[in-house]
């Protein structure tokens, strides 16, 4: 698979920064929060930490909860697939935004609500003072296959949306809210390039 030429950035309020994706490249890009350095200089986030030590994530994915922005450049027939996923929970709103692209579903997708104001008790990840930096799934929560679609529940037609996956599909209807959420959730481009703001 080819590899970005970034693996991870720092990016201030309101800056901008861009990166090439290689053809036939799929991956993940998500913003990690709350990030601090050690006297050492080794880094860590409260939220969606790639637990490198360092800003590159070189490979790692984020640790759950993680709002993610999900692609798949030139996949079948040379479309593009994306998509916006609470799967993994949410720690902040993602806006993805089709530039110069083509195709009957090449449209914005989003989760622009805090859900942080909105979880439930049960999924809530807080800080040391008691501030909520994210919302779990309830996979991350509590570990069962029927809230991780796996088991008796991996297949489309048993595992369904629970309470808790509503929560999120509720306030964000274009993101994943959980695994087999595909035909609310999944937007394909050709030709695109692709604009992603964190806490649009």
């Amino acid at each position: 698979m080819p590899q970005l030429s970034t693996t991870g950035f720092e990016l201030a309020t309101g800056a901008q920064q861009s990166f090439d994706v290689p053809a036939k490249w799929s991956g993940r890009v998500w913003a990690r929060t709350n990030c601090t350095a050690d006297s050492s200089g080794k880094l860590s986030c409260l939220t969606a930490d790639c637990a490198s030590s360092i800003v590159p994530c070189n490979g790692a994915g984020g640790v759950p909860p993680a709002t993610l922005t999900e692609f798949t450049v030139q996949g079948h027939e040379g479309m593009d697939f994306f998509d916006v996923s609470n799967v993994d929970g949410f720690n902040l709103p993602v806006a993805v935004v089709p530039q110069g692209g083509s195709g009957t579903n090449c449209n914005t997708t989003a989760c622009p609500v805090d859900i942080n104001k909105l979880c439930p008790a049960e999924l809530q990840k807080t800080a040391a003072g008691g501030a909520v930096v994210g919302c779990k799934s309830a996979c991350l929560a509590f570990n069962t296959d029927e809230y991780c679609c796996r088991g008796a529940y991996g297949s489309p037609t048993t595992c369904k949306a629970s309470q808790f996956a509503k929560v999120f599909k509720d306030a964000c209807p274009q993101a994943y809210s959980y695994a087999y959420d595909d035909s609310t959730s999944t937007f394909t481009c050709t030709g695109a390039n692709y604009s992603i703001t964190f806490c649009p």
